[in-house]
């Protein structure tokens, strides 16, 4: 049928897919998000592992493809693997970590699994929680039509107890070259015979996903995950990587610092090296350390990786907690010269109005009024809705105060 007012579009030439476990409240969000991709007959597969709450009734009421594997990649943590994880990774009596029993849930194989299962070769996972902010169904086409695209990179904005974090997922790929590893925090690497192909960067117009990270869910088995990878294969800075961020948000700063420091080699990539240093000085920060150990950790980050702002915006927000409104000027200054570049995860403020939230600040109570308005000017240019803009109006009226 030629194109125009009246033409059918084409069905998409991929498949989402989604492992999912009690999102029945959630899910429908995640659906509404893929509107335009569902009416055009796009194919959404709902891998379901257990859930209690009527999630796959859910996902088959709105016309999806629905297996239900209640307990195909479950196993439980042995006594044995508890005592290794425990004995090898804790530091002055934190832990223990783990205890035998815990559910093991080993998402690679989940993953590899829903992937098979899919009618379309390329596929953009994503989670039961996600929301796909934008998805250029033509561009996609195109591409896959192409031929020669492996896997595509795109930006996931996740939302957490902090705010909202950015990272580089690549997500959208093709079962015929690439193909799931890990029990947790998974990963894809390619076939050994696999199809060989190009990997794009894609735009946020293209394709961007926002994670809302379920703060209820209990994730235990993330760690034992992780650690047991470690454990297998000990010179891997991914999972070392992984098991030191994992041990941090769950406090246990002294067990995370060996490890992550331990990542400071010089054959660890750079962006690597310095995403664990300043994951080190939060440990420093958790235990008391003075500020010069933990700034001289973030110090060393800025010269392992000099392409990434989270390091230098840490030192500047160090600085105004302690009043030195110079220094935060200037590491301030120092990051935001620095293009913005999604990487590792770090807030996604340190990409749009962080630097420029730092500077007014810091601007204003050096005496420096006008290039302070300017910053100012951004942040709300940038988010128009925060009401701390708005509190912070009053500084460049006539009477604001002259010392902080």
């Amino acid at each position: 049928m030629p194109a125009g007012r009246g033409a059918r579009k084409r069905e998409p030439r991929f498949s989402v897919v989604t492992i999912v476990r009690n999102e029945a409240d959630r899910l429908p969000r995640l659906l509404a998000s893929l509107a335009e991709f569902r009416s055009r007959g796009g194919e959404v597969l709902v891998l379901d592992t257990g859930s209690d709450d009527g999630t796959p009734e859910v996902a088959a009421a709105a016309g999806c493809h629905v297996v239900v594997e209640p307990r195909r990649f479950n196993r439980l943590l042995t006594e044995r693997q508890a005592r290794r994880i425990n004995e090898t990774f804790s530091r002055e009596g934190e832990g223990p970590f783990v205890t035998p029993g815990e559910r093991l849930f080993n998402f690679a194989r989940a993953r590899n699994c829903a992937a098979a299962l899919a009618r379309h070769d390329v596929q953009l996972v994503v989670d039961g929680g996600d929301v796909v902010e934008a998805l250029d169904l033509e561009w996609l086409d195109a591409s896959i039509r192409g031929g020669r695209v492996a896997a595509c990179q795109f930006d996931v904005r996740v939302r957490n107890r902090s705010g909202w974090s950015v990272e580089v997922h690549d997500w959208f790929f093709d079962r015929r070259s690439l193909h799931w590893k890990g029990r947790a925090h998974t990963f894809l690497c390619a076939l050994p015979a696999g199809r060989k192909g190009e990997t794009l960067r894609l735009s946020r117009r293209q394709l961007l996903v926002s994670h809302h990270t379920d703060l209820e869910k209990a994730r235990g088995y993330q760690l034992a995950g992780v650690a047991l990878e470690a454990l297998a294969d000990p010179p891997s800075d991914r999972w070392r990587y992984f098991l030191g961020r994992e041990l941090l948000a769950r406090h246990y700063f002294r067990s995370a610092l060996p490890v992550l420091l331990s990542l400071d080699q010089a054959e660890v990539p750079p962006t690597v090296r310095s995403a664990s240093l300043c994951f080190a000085a939060s440990c420093l920060a958790g235990l008391r350390a003075s500020r010069d150990e933990v700034d001289s950790l973030l110090i060393r980050a800025c010269r392992r990786d000099s392409r990434r702002r989270d390091p230098l915006l840490r030192l500047a927000r160090g600085s105004l907690a302690e009043g030195d409104m110079q220094g935060a000027a200037s590491f301030a200054a120092a990051a935001l010269a620095i293009p913005p570049k999604a990487g590792f995860s770090e807030p996604e403020e340190n990409h749009s109005t962080g630097p420029h939230a730092i500077l007014y600040w810091a601007l204003f109570w050096l005496g420096r009024r006008a290039d302070a308005r300017h910053h100012f000017e951004i942040c709300r240019r940038l988010d128009p809705t925060n009401p701390v803009h708005e509190e912070h109006a009053h500084l460049f009226s006539k009477a604001a105060p002259r010392t902080p």
